[in-house]
Formats: C-alpha cells, sequence, structure tokens
C-alpha cells in the first residue's frame, strides 16, 4: 500500500503555518516583517513540495503491518475515526524487553479507498486482546 500525502495533511498544514503568524505577530514590528515573511514563505513552499511525493510505502499480510522496515500487530486502541484511521501499532515481541506501541494516523484520502477499507475492516474485527 502506498501511502500519498492527503488534501487533508496539506490544508492542516497550511492552517498551522499560518497559526504560527498569529503570536508572532505580536512579537514582531516594523521591518522585521521583511525578514520573516519570506523566510516563512520558503519554508511553506517547501513543505508543500515535499508532499508531492509519496510518503512511505504499507505491506499488511492480515495480521501484521509492516512499516518502516519493522513488523506490527493492530492493538486495542487503534480506532476508526471520521475521515481518518488511528492506528495503535505494536512491535514484535524481542528479547531486549518490552517496546512500547506506536501511533500511526492515515487521512482517508492517503490511501485508496480499497486498502482503507481493508485497514478499516481489519481494525473493526480485531480479537479482543488481554
Amino acid at each position: 500500500m502506498t501511502v500519498h500525502p492527503s488534501r487533508h495533511q496539506q490544508y492542516l498544514l497550511v492552517a498551522l503555518f499560518l497559526l504560527l503568524i498569529w503570536p508572532v505577530a505580536g512579537l514582531i514590528a516594523g521591518w522585521q516583517w521583511a525578514l520573516f515573511v519570506p523566510v516563512w514563505l520558503v519554508a511553506l513552499w517547501l513543505s508543500w513540495r515535499a508532499l508531492a511525493e509519496p510518503l512511505f510505502e504499507l505491506v499488511w499480510d492480515g495480521q501484521w503491518l509492516q512499516w518502516q522496515g519493522c513488523r506490527y500487530q493492530l492493538g486495542n486502541k487503534s480506532r476508526i475515526l471520521p475521515g481518518v484511521l488511528s492506528l495503535e501499532l505494536c512491535p514484535e515481541p524481542q528479547e531486549s524487553g518490552a517496546v512500547s506501541p506506536r501511533q500511526l494516523w492515515l487521512f482517508s484520502d492517503a490511501l485508496p479507498p480499497e486498502h482503507y477499507r481493508l485497514l478499516a475492516r481489519a481494525i473493526h474485527f480485531l480479537p479482543p486482546r488481554h
């Protein structure tokens, strides 16, 4: 499954950049805006451009999800939210000790619809773990 940047993610990024201006506006006066605005616009442009390429690959085999070279199982705290999958990724048990679970959020338009439904179905039918 190739995960692409979603439009929701891009709009959230722009909103966060705009929220950054609000507290800074009180600290900047006069000529200092000439320094801040170009840097802010370049950072926004670079962030937007970086989102044009695929983000990462996920491999789902029905029980294990492979991401960033590690294998994970979906945890009990994985949720289907409106437009978002919140995945709790529990790593394989290792001899070195307990490893804490990781959290991955996927917007609905970051995956093709059939892959999104496949992961949502896997979350919905998770066996209870204690």
